[in-house]
């Protein structure tokens, strides 16, 4: 017997997998399988069987793409060509590894094409100093010899094809097995299956001679294969488009995922057999998280914008110079908007720097000798005058409209309905300004000594009403005022923000870093709240202003430096340009700020209200309320023991709290209150709300059931209880009530029917780490320490894997309409699995370090996270349908002559997205 895995799926989509070196057996791999295709094949079917060999390049990718792991799970037999450079091949061993995980030994089969392969039955194992062709995790994993073929001699070969009588003879004894038949009767069936196909031919062409009509019998035959061989090339081409789509999205540096989306969409339209058609369906699913936040891409045309740039507060509007005019455009739709602005009287055609007004009505462009400022709604110059000759690196325009202030070589201010300067020149060797909300002070900044310094100073003052804030060895790359002037947010060239109080020049909280280069732009969100900040790394961080600590995950696709990002002024959306001359919008509603853990250790929960919008988390300091639509905190329940375990009731009125000193709480909106358990009831390991009134079941080293009714007074009334033998770590109970499934760290699992006291009882292969039931009550979802995922249906006593993971599961979570589940891992990532789904559907790599806890939010839209080390809590959005997802976010569909250029210069065009133009 084979050490086969619960869950193994009985398909026959592909009957074998190919795993073999690129470099070595390129010649000998495609043989195999054109010849395992054909023998004994009838004379009515297309292959004998469905060989899957991988034809793509994986190394851009540090793990097997979603088509490559579709097909082993599909596979009935997995086939080996073995050598030394297979063995040192990660592809191969990837392959192997993700075999050994789902499948039996038993259908494994090895096929020596270089290299040694020997069995010590004394071991029964392979002899390891001799074997060299197979990798060193097949140690241990077959009971006796494996089936094995030797290919070393086909080297030498010229020909290798069915006619060659050892070919021919390798081919069958490695079908044999897979066809469940003997070789003997294999080899008797593709003679007899040949003298048939001879006879069958024989009569057509008797046909064909004496009737007309077997013209048309001809043509039909022909015309049939002739389709079939177009669908099988259209699922080619759809294959080879997710790959080159994948890896596309793999590397880091191209930032192109548009044309990735633009290549998966081709594979969707190209798709003809089911199995190609998921394998879109599931490489779509993987590109939309690896991007879960990313709403729209547009491309403004290069007439639209074409250099120097500058975008309104609330991200809608830009401003960008074209040949020496300014031109207005819509940050969503990259098209030119509102009216056309007068042009300049200058001669010259250099604009050095553009900014607009905090409410966008005006925007001004600084040339070589003149400033021009404009009217956005009309389009007609409010003034044009002349300027020094010093250099501008930056420009901005009071709140007011009605002053100018340049950087570079200095800052100077005009008055812009006069145009003349104001007060005399500042000296200062930095380039860039800004001005306070109230439009009273100006913030610049200066080197210094090796250095640098940001000055803050009252308009009309002179140097003894400013302050100055020191960076020693470090040059300020940007500076912004918060909406209501009390903090002035200062970036520099390391990556680092800092806040200060522009009253006192004082520190305003702790450095907040992250980003890898300088910070090129500062935004804040209209509430004064969040900040977010764009990057010369090409990403776009969120930090929460009050705390420093950053909130969600960096926000990365851009192909380069990200020169400005701006919240929306409802402050849930982000919008981006930049250098990739991509405009970006995103979701800013990615998590809320970390929950303050005070340990590493220590478990942490979360729970969602299932009728509002609180999110409550559980920690060793206590637990705390987040709204996670503003991901504002809410409230602070501090206990003096910490919470283990949190979860709401069903009507969302309560809270009850399992805490580290082994007792059970209870907030009832207003107040936190202890629990008066029974005194047979010993210390409380786990504790869950019953679906009706305050009935509570718990788990207790007293090794029971417990089912306490709680009063008023808050003092439990004994109810009733059920022996399971053990101290049930994990408790959770279906909406209906009629099922509580508990697990002990013992390898036991129960699932207790409270009416009817009935527990069957299950073993399981490691220890249950979390678990969750269907909002129907009839599925239970499980995950384990050993990393797999498990499901049990009701009627079925068995539980089938549905997915092995990275590292152990730490959590289970299940949607509440019940199309979804997820699971949460050790190695920081979040799966997300359809309903129904047999295989990983897609993985996000949510955190560095292992994640706490998940939920998902009670109109199952989104997912909520929580890391266990940094305790930050991340919002994922659910994609029912990842495909019109990706459709939503390119800007078109792909050209016809990139189509001829990427994906097939012979199937014809076709539309990726309905409704969108060709580029």
């Amino acid at each position: 017997m084979g050490r086969g895995r619960s869950g193994e799926r009985d398909t026959k989509q592909i009957d074998v997998f190919v795993s073999y070196s690129r470099a070595a057996d390129s010649r000998l791999a495609p043989a195999i399988q054109r010849s395992l295709s054909r023998l004994a094949k009838k004379w009515y079917r297309i292959r004998a069987l469905t060989v899957f060999r991988d034809q793509t390049d994986l190394s851009a990718s540090n793990s097997l793409g979603s088509s490559i792991e579709q097909a082993l799970a599909d596979a009935r037999f997995f086939v080996l060509l073995a050598s030394p450079a297979a063995a040192e091949s990660k592809w191969v061993r990837k392959e192997i590894e993700f075999w050994q995980r789902t499948k039996g030994n038993d259908k494994f089969i090895v096929a020596l094409t270089d290299g040694t392969i020997r069995w010590d039955d004394e071991l029964g194992d392979f002899d390891w100093e001799a074997t060299d062709a197979l990798p060193r995790s097949l140690s241990g994993y077959f009971d006796a010899e494996p089936l094995w073929q030797d290919f070393t001699w086909s080297r030498d070969a010229t020909h290798l094809s069915l006619r060659h009588s050892e070919f021919r003879s390798a081919i069958a004894t490695m079908a044999a097995p897979v066809h469940g038949r003997s070789k003997r009767e294999l080899d008797n069936e593709d003679v007899e299956a040949h003298r048939r196909l001879v006879a069958i031919g024989a009569l057509v062409m008797s046909v064909i001679l004496l009737l007309t009509v077997g013209l048309g019998v001809e043509y039909l035959l022909a015309n049939a294969e002739r389709n079939r061989a177009i669908r099988n090339a259209s699922d080619a081409t759809a294959l080879s488009s997710i790959a080159q789509a994948q890896a596309r999205l793999a590397d880091p540096d191209t930032g192109d995922d548009v044309r990735a989306y633009q290549w998966l969409m081709a594979a969707q339209s190209l798709a003809v057999s089911p199995a190609v058609k998921g394998a879109a369906y599931n490489a779509a699913l993987d590109a939309v998280y690896a991007r879960p936040n990313l709403l729209s891409v547009t491309e403004p045309a290069s007439h639209v914008a074409d250099g120097l740039t500058a975008v309104t507060t609330d991200g809608l509007r830009a401003a960008s110079a074209n040949k020496g005019r300014l031109q207005l455009w819509d940050t969503r739709t990259g098209l030119l908007s509102g009216p056309a602005l007068k042009p300049a009287a200058t001669n010259d055609f250099t604009i050095l720097a553009i900014a607009f007004t905090p409410n966008g009505s005006r925007v001004a462009a600084a040339y070589d000798t003149r400033i021009v400022v404009w009217d956005t709604a009309s389009g007609k110059k409010i003034t044009e005058f002349a300027k020094d000759g010093y250099t501008t690196e930056s420009l901005a325009l009071s709140p007011d409209g009605n002053t100018v202030a340049v950087a570079g070589g200095g800052v100077r201010l005009w008055d812009v309905r006069t145009g003349k300067p104001i007060g005399s020149p500042i000296t200062a060797e930095g380039g860039r300004v800004a001005f306070s909300p109230d439009g009273r002070r100006i913030a610049f900044d200066s080197l210094d000594d090796g250095g640098s310094v940001v000055r803050i100073r009252s308009l009309g003052s002179d140097n003894a009403d400013e302050f100055r804030i020191g960076y020693r060895n470090n040059n300020i790359s940007s500076i912004a005022f918060s909406p209501n002037g009390r903090s002035l947010a200062v970036g520099t060239d390391d990556g680092s923000l800092q806040l200060w109080d522009p009253g006192s020049g004082k520190r305003a909280g702790s450095v907040m870093s992250g980003h890898r280069g300088g910070i090129e732009d500062i935004t804040f969100r209209p509430d004064g709240t969040h900040i977010a900040t764009a990057g010369q790394d090409k990403t776009i961080r969120e930090w929460d202003m009050a705390t420093g600590m950053a909130i969600g995950f960096p926000l990365t696709g851009h192909g380069g430096v990200v020169d400005y990002v701006r919240f929306t002024s409802d402050g849930k959306n982000l919008i981006s340009l930049g250098d990739d001359g991509t405009v970006r919008r995103w979701d800013a509603m990615t998590g809320f700020a970390p929950t303050g853990l005070t340990s590493k250790t220590a478990r942490a929960a979360i729970a969602v209200d299932p009728r509002g919008t609180d999110v409550a988390v559980g920690s060793p300091d206590g637990v705390r309320l987040w709204n996670y639509e503003t991901g504002a905190q809410v409230k602070t329940l501090p206990l003096p023991h910490g919470a283990e375990s949190v979860s709401y009731s069903q009507d969302g009125k309560s809270i009850l709290i399992v805490d580290y000193a082994g007792g059970v709480l209870l907030w009832d909106g207003t107040t936190v209150r202890k629990v008066k358990l029974d005194p047979s009831i010993s210390l409380v390991t786990s504790a869950a709300f019953m679906p009706y009134g305050k009935e509570i079941v718990i788990g207790s080293a007293s090794r029971k059931l417990v089912f306490e009714d709680l009063d008023a007074s808050l003092t439990g009334k004994p109810g009733a209880s059920i022996d399971i033998g053990c101290a049930a770590q994990h408790i959770v109970v279906s909406r209906d009530g009629k099922r509580v499934a508990y697990s002990c760290d013992n390898n036991k699992l129960g699932i207790a029917d409270p009416d009817t006291k009935s527990l069957p009882v299950y073993n399981t292969q490691s220890t249950v780490e979390a678990m969750a039931f269907s909002p129907d009550g009839h599925t239970l979802i499980l995950g384990t320490a050993d990393g797999t995922v498990w499901r049990r249906e009701d009627g079925v006593k068995t539980f089938i894997a549905v997915g092995v993971r990275r590292g152990r599961v730490t959590a289970i979570a299940y949607s509440p309409d019940g199309q979804w589940f997820a699971s949460a891992g050790s190695d920081g990532s979040v799966v997300i699995y359809p309903t129904g789904a047999t295989l990983i559907s897609a993985r996000i790599s949510a955190y560095t370090d292992p994640v706490a806890a998940l939920t998902f939010t009670p109109d199952s839209g989104h997912l909520i996270s929580l890391g266990d080390t940094d305790s930050s809590a991340r919002i994922w959005h659910l994609f029912p349908n990842p495909l019109d997802e990706l459709c939503e976010r390119v800007p078109s569909n792909m050209s016809e002559s990139d189509w001829k250029k990427w994906v097939s210069d012979v199937i014809g065009y076709q539309d990726q997205c309905k409704g969108k133009p060709r580029a």
